[in-house]
């Protein structure tokens, strides 16, 4: 990877000069590890920090909706060009909280189209554009997520609980039992059938957020977090079960809190066996 201060100032000065987007694009491609397993998270990140001030410029703003708009047609799964997009979508992310209300708006529709983006690493780059968001602001990701939440589908259900399960953003009590709370919503969903989503990879997508996710909310606040675990441990959905095994094997729960995740597992265990 080239150095980083040689980047950091590349970034300055071709971010806001359209005429070296083509220098830009090209030297993110070069360093985005892509095609690979893990793209450069700490390049996007630094990307998007580069915005995360009140004077963007109308260049930066066409500048980064061009690259958050790009399709996978444009920027295929595993392609260098994907990239591009992922970047811009955290970008915008972490200028959400400068923005003027129209610049909101569009950003808000451009992660939620994210959410819904067939490309595994674009949901990822919704995500962490609302985790940016969330730093900025509880508010302002609770406000989001309690406009969309009414009718969400299974990959912005997802989106909201990666996003949220975030440390940063669970500092304060109030904010990780409004996480909890979200988590308890979207499972009694799941599990009462009502809810129908749009095909099994969604649910799929879904699950796999909430296996991991519970976790960190119960970690940071273990109380009512082991009473939500309890409560879906009696559960006789399988794909309940499933989820709430998965987050009791996670070691900050297994390591730090062993007799709560003891006496979950015992619930468990009696509930299989009826």
């Amino acid at each position: 990877m080239a150095g980083q201060k040689m980047i950091d100032m590349l970034f300055q000065q071709w971010v806001s000069d359209k005429e070296q987007w083509v220098q830009l694009r090209d030297l993110l491609m070069k360093e985005s590890n892509l095609p690979g397993p893990r793209v450069n998270l700490e390049l996007s990140g630094k990307f998007a920090k580069h915005f995360a001030h009140p004077k963007l410029t109308e260049t930066d703003w066409e500048f980064l909706n061009s690259w958050a708009n790009l399709t996978e047609a444009e920027a295929g799964v595993n392609d260098p060009r994907e990239f591009l997009p992922f970047c811009a979508v955290r970008a915008l992310g972490a200028y959400y909280s400068y923005a003027e209300e129209e610049q909101r708006i569009m950003i808000q529709s451009i992660i939620k189209t994210a959410m819904n983006d067939s490309r595994w690493r674009m949901r990822e780059a919704s995500a962490m554009a609302l985790q940016s968001i969330g730093e900025d602001g509880f508010a302002l990701i609770r406000q989001l997520i309690d406009m969309w939440e009414e009718g969400a589908n299974g990959l912005e259900q997802r989106a909201f609980v990666a996003a949220l399960a975030h440390p940063p953003l669970l500092k304060e009590k109030e904010n990780t039992l409004y996480c909890l709370q979200l988590a308890t919503r979207i499972m009694e969903n799941m599990g009462s059938g009502e809810v129908q989503y749009e095909d099994a990879e969604h649910f799929r997508v879904l699950s796999k957020g909430l296996e991991y996710s519970l976790s960190v909310f119960v970690a940071s606040e273990p109380e009512a977090g082991f009473a939500m675990l309890e409560k879906f441990a009696k559960s006789r959905d399988t794909r309940m079960i499933k989820i709430v095994k998965s987050n009791l094997g996670k070691s900050r729960l297994s390591k730090k809190y062993a007799l709560q995740v003891a006496e979950v597992l015992k619930s468990l265990t009696i509930q299989e066996r009826t």
